[in-house]
């Protein structure tokens, strides 16, 4: 890495200012950027979660003021002071699929072009041979896209951005065998991973197949494997499992609706659990969590799946050690990897999940949320911010009610005051609507009385 160093030696790698890292409200929660630079970024922790949080204990680090903006879900625990943190804070850049992370470096410690493409370094190990992709997509939001690599082809799981240096790490490290998309919203690209490995079988939750595209998802009804919700773990195939079979498993599929109708998770040895968008780690509460803000099918079905895990686990057949998902962090959870710690792990999470407010997030409400946020400048975002007010908090109104309380930035007064304006121009609307009937009768009767 020398060559990327401007007039400095291995000396004073390390020292001095090797660029700042902001984050913008156009943060939606994604929380991928985490991932690639965990030393440098975090979660926010305003201070009407801590309600809602209950008795949860433990907490992460405190993320730095003024280093994002009021309404961000990300903000900057420290600022990159070496090479390495500098590499790492780029690719977190990168990865925002709504680039609301921003990076100002410094034409003093590296040469502009020097360090090459912010994935350069990725696909990178988690442990043994299953392998973060890195090179996220912004067609799935950024999502993290994971490989398990084994002998007679792998298990690609959830879909990164094409590329030809990603095919040709898959094909260096023995093919795709299956690609196991965990919901429908990770499914872009597939038909393009699918035709570069000829063979593979797609798997994918019945309920969550399209037969229709669009700008957030992709056309799935050719997809091979389509699995039906059951209680029961299952193969890749799609043939049941029994519970005491979980634990020997190589591969079993887990059917976790919830967060949508068709979410799926897999499971690998027994200590990896690949989790979409079902569950991820956080680290302000210091245990796992699930997105309230983004449940698009229904919380209290979400939480009975979370029960079914926590069943088997209580039960000595489940265990994992890593939680890999999708949105979210990633991490490799305390304890010995045994049932009982995953029945512990398992049950806080439920304890918290159940203390949250029950409903869903429709797509067509979240998705003028999150445009309000990341396009600005859109008749619909202008139109949000001129009936919700400026400033933060502008655009929660949006929301179902019960999802607006796990926005960093909401402000009850805004969504009032959005709703009496709503209220004042549908009256205003409807005056002059039965204005203009009132005199359209009118003429009409001295139409009728000129002609008698």
């Amino acid at each position: 890495m020398d060559h990327a160093l401007n007039g400095r030696g291995r000396e004073s790698a390390g020292e001095g200012d090797w660029g700042r890292l902001h984050v913008t409200r156009a943060c939606c929660g994604a929380g991928v950027c985490r991932n690639y630079a965990p030393e440098l970024l975090g979660e926010v922790s305003p201070p009407h979660w801590e309600r809602m949080d209950g008795d949860v204990q433990r907490r992460g680090p405190a993320v730095l003021e003024g280093t994002y903006d009021e309404g961000a879900f990300t903000g900057v625990l420290r600022q990159p002071r070496s090479l390495a943190d500098l590499e790492a804070a780029r690719a977190a850049v990168a990865s925002c699929p709504v680039h609301a992370l921003r990076l100002k470096t410094s034409a003093d410690r590296v040469r502009p072009g020097a360090l090459g493409a912010p994935f350069r370094s990725w696909p990178r190990r988690i442990e043994d041979d299953v392998w973060a992709l890195g090179h996220p997509s912004a067609d799935t939001v950024g999502a993290t896209a994971y490989f398990i690599e084994r002998p007679g082809g792998g298990v690609l799981v959830d879909m990164p951005k094409p590329s030809e240096a990603v095919f040709r790490f898959l094909e260096e490290h023995g093919g795709v065998r299956w690609i196991f998309l965990t919901h429908r919203d990770h499914t872009a690209h597939h038909a393009e991973f699918a035709a570069r490995f000829p063979g593979c079988r797609r798997v994918l939750g019945a309920a969550d197949v399209r037969l229709r595209g669009g700008e957030y998802g992709a056309v799935t009804g050719d997809v091979e494997i389509q699995l039906a919700d059951r209680p029961e773990p299952m193969t890749l195939e799609g043939a049941p499992l029994a519970d005491d079979e979980l634990a020997g498993a190589e591969l079993a599929v887990l059917s976790q609706p919830g967060h949508t109708a068709g979410s799926m998770c897999l499971l690998y040895r027994g200590r990896f659990l690949f989790t979409g968008d079902h569950l991820a780690y956080s680290r302000r509460l210091g245990q796992i969590m699930a997105f309230r803000l983004q449940c698009w099918d229904d919380w209290e079905r979400q939480i009975r799946s979370v029960r079914r895990l926590a069943a088997l686990a209580e039960a000595g057949h489940l265990r994992f050690t890593w939680l890999l998902p999708g949105h979210g962090e990633w991490r490799r959870l305390e304890g010995d990897g045994s049932a009982a710690a995953t029945a512990a792990e398992l049950q806080r999470v439920l304890a918290w999940m159940e203390r949250q407010a029950r409903g869903h997030v429709p797509m067509l409400r979240f998705i003028p949320w999150v445009q309000s946020r990341t396009r600005p400048g859109t008749r619909l975002a202008r139109v949000v911010r001129a009936l919700g007010g400026d400033g933060p908090g502008s655009e929660s109104w949006v929301l179902p009610r019960s999802a607006r309380p796990y926005l960093p930035d909401h402000r009850p007064e805004k969504d009032a005051a959005a709703f009496l304006r709503i209220g004042v121009g549908a009256a205003a609307a409807l005056g002059g609507a039965a204005a203009a009937v009132w005199l359209a009768a009118r003429a009409a009767r001295a139409i009728v009385a000129r002609r008698a």
